[in-house]
């Protein structure tokens, strides 16, 4: 049993960002059905990585799901939607705002049916503002928030963050939204939207750049892999790869030149505070390149074993499958796909003492569930019958 077992989620989500969200909901045992399209469902079945012709990314982030079809542009569609929804406590969408609204089955409609409902939708912009009505990719949303602009180097464009940072960041404020308006109705018995934006999500982590400008007047410009607060802090070539490292006050900087044998260097001026050294970080970096180029890796992480500097290898995606704490940590996990067979996938950060996330349970087949969520709303064996036959489900 997991810990949010008696937790029943209706999930119109599809593509990322939504999936994201139910996905750590059905981690830890939610009952999550997923709406899908009669005629291809989840537009992410169709992406690859394929195996077994069938999409490990839609086996990813969709396990522990069930999968219903429907039309839910039918009256008798957006009934089976309602019977869902009278016994449910959460639906999740991520459409373009508005579009749940025009099948009749937005946040106001589902309300009626079931007022403590928790709906909790993403979408790009939201639902109010200039931009409400418009669709919204990853790309787009870095861009329009502004995190393109500083993200890159400082003489070269603006440069997209590599992950689909918009789409997995606000999959996640939506997943801390519902447990904050599920915690209200544990104690108020009362229901309500929650609504988060892709735009809004990322805006959040602006909050640095944002704060130099309106207090101080500074645009800060993109500092590549450097930092406008802590001097040297950046990445490095070693012998057998790259290495990053950061030494972030005047005290880290002293054990660093200890440990590296640079007094020398620990005693010039243009060096002795973390202000200085920003300020001449390019010149650091042009002393200290050489010098650990020398180096290898572990030699690196050896020397700084016992010290408060943070330093790490840059390590690959197949290193990454491999690293032994990250093993330890049961971030690289591997399900037996009925269809796909073993499949290694990213595990779930969140690690509770009591209740272990149920990983181990597979992505469903399109519609896989419909007959049985049917049955169990009451639906005989005739009626289902002409409900498929009808294109319903």
């Amino acid at each position: 049993m997991g810990l949010l077992d008696g937790v029943k989620v209706i999930d119109f989500t599809h593509a990322y960002a939504g999936p994201f969200c139910s996905l750590n909901l059905a981690d830890f045992g939610a009952e999550v059905i997923k709406v899908e399209r009669i005629d291809g469902g989840d537009q992410a079945r169709t992406w690859g990585p394929f195996k077994n012709d069938y999409s490990a990314y839609y086996a990813s982030f969709n396990r522990g799901k069930k999968s219903i079809t429907l039309n839910i542009s039918s009256p008798e569609g957006k009934e089976i939607i309602f019977d869902l929804v009278k016994d449910a406590d959460i639906v999740c969408s991520n459409f373009k705002a508005g579009t749940l609204e025009k099948y009749g089955i937005g946040y106001d409609e589902i309300k009626k049916i079931k007022p403590d409902i928790i709906y909790a939708s993403i979408s790009g912009f939201g639902t109010e503002g200039v931009l409400s009505k418009f669709a919204a990719y990853d790309n787009v949303i870095q861009a329009i928030s502004g995190i393109m602009d500083v993200n890159g180097f400082e003489d070269k464009a603006p440069i997209k963050i590599g992950p689909a940072i918009g789409d997995s960041y606000s999959g996640l404020i939506l997943y801390l939204g519902i447990w904050i308006a599920y915690y209200h109705r544990l104690r108020t018995g009362h229901g309500q939207k929650v609504d988060v934006t892709m735009l809004g999500s990322l805006y959040t982590l602006l909050e640095y750049p944002i704060l130099e400008y309106t207090n101080n007047g500074k645009i800060l410009s993109r500092t590549g892999n450097t930092s406008h607060y802590c001097a040297p802090s950046d990445i490095f070539q070693v012998k057998d790869g790259y290495i990053a490292l950061t030494v972030k006050n005047d005290a880290m900087w002293e054990t660093f030149c200890e440990k590296m044998s640079l007094q020398q260097l620990f005693q010039k001026e243009v060096f002795q505070s973390n202000e200085k050294r920003v300020a001449n970080k390019q010149c650091l970096k042009k002393i200290l390149s050489p010098i650990l180029a020398e180096k290898t890796m572990g030699e690196m992480e050896a020397l700084f074993a016992d010290t408060q500097i943070p330093i790490s290898a840059v390590i690959d995606i197949v290193q990454s499958l491999e690293d032994p704490h990250l093993l330890a940590r049961k971030m690289v996990i591997e399900v037996n796909d009925p269809v796909i067979g073993p499949l290694k996938l990213v595990g779930n950060p969140m690690k509770l003492s009591e209740n272990e996330p149920i990983l181990d349970v597979p992505s469903p087949m399109l519609g896989e569930h419909t007959i049985q969520i049917l049955a169990s709303l009451g639906y005989k064996a005739g009626e289902i019958t002409q409900l498929k036959e009808r294109n319903i489900v």
